[in-house]
Formats: C-alpha cells, structure tokens, sequence
C-alpha cells in the first residue's frame, strides 16, 4: 500500500492499491485509513491494478467509507479493477462504496 500526499494540496491522502488485498494489508490500509480519519484529509483510492481482494479488505474499506460519509470526508475513486469491482458487487458493497463501473467509460 503506498501512500502519498499531493504536493499542491497537503490536506490530501493519496492510497494506492497493491495487486492482492489480503489478510496481510489489512494492518497497512486501516493505518492509511485512520490517519484520514484523524486528519479529515481528502482521500483518492486508486485501485486499478488489484488482481484479487480479500473479504476482510472490503470490510476495512467499508467501515472507511462509511465513516468518511459521517464526518463529510471527500473520498474519490480514481481507478477500480475490474476484479476488485466485481469483488464488491458480489458481496453487495459497489453501491455502499460509491464505485465506479470500470467496464463503462
């Protein structure tokens, strides 16, 4: 998971997706996450290059997302997999995470 501030903007988070989401992520995307939270940084998820997403990975980006939703945190997808998007369409979570459909342009 890398993450990056934006250099004109500082009050932004940029979080780039490994290929595989898994168990072993999860402690790196909640640190990413929570440091959001607590500054209420803008935050861009770039997600295209995930080959594979773990269940307990889209529990940690829906707890996010719906936490940022609270507290009126801008959060933009600026790539989805088409893997990861299906990923949560099938556990019912495109929606809630407001993706964006990689196979329309």
């Amino acid at each position: 998971m890398e993450n990056s501030m934006d250099a004109s903007e500082a009050s932004k988070t940029v979080v780039t997706c490994e290929a595989v989401l898994d168990i072993n992520s999860a402690k790196s995307l909640y640190a990413h996450f929570k440091e959001v939270i607590e500054h209420k940084h803008e935050v861009d998820i770039n997600a295209e290059q995930v080959t594979r997403v773990d269940t307990s990975i889209m529990q940690i980006f829906t707890a996010f997302i719906f936490e940022a939703k609270t507290l009126e945190i801008p959060v933009e997808w600026t790539g989805v997999s088409e893997n990861f998007f299906e990923t949560a369409k099938l556990l019912g979570l495109d929606v809630e995470l407001a993706l964006p459909n990689p196979t329309q342009s």
